[in-house]
């Protein structure tokens, strides 16, 4: 993850955002919280769906906690 990338994530706090992991995995993500300091930086999101016009709907009832190093991308959806 670049610095600018990482600088786009935490300008994104409460909002959706698309997550390419280097598993090959891709989610909408609100994102909740970025640390990005100590031994294991990550941020914790909440995986959500496309909902009616233009919403997102949470995805179960947990959130993710993903490691910044797993994270390969960070965009905004394609309709934002």
């Amino acid at each position: 993850m670049t610095e600018a990338e990482l600088t786009f994530l935490k300008s994104q706090i409460d909002k959706v955002v698309v997550l390419e992991t280097i598993q090959g995995d891709r989610l909408l993500a609100q994102i909740l919280i970025v640390f990005d300091e100590g031994e294991t930086p990550d941020l914790f999101c909440l995986e959500v769906e496309p909902g009616p016009e233009g919403t997102y709907i949470q995805k179960g009832s947990n959130g993710h906690s993903l490691l910044l190093s797993d994270i390969l991308t960070a965009q905004l959806p394609p309709s934002a």
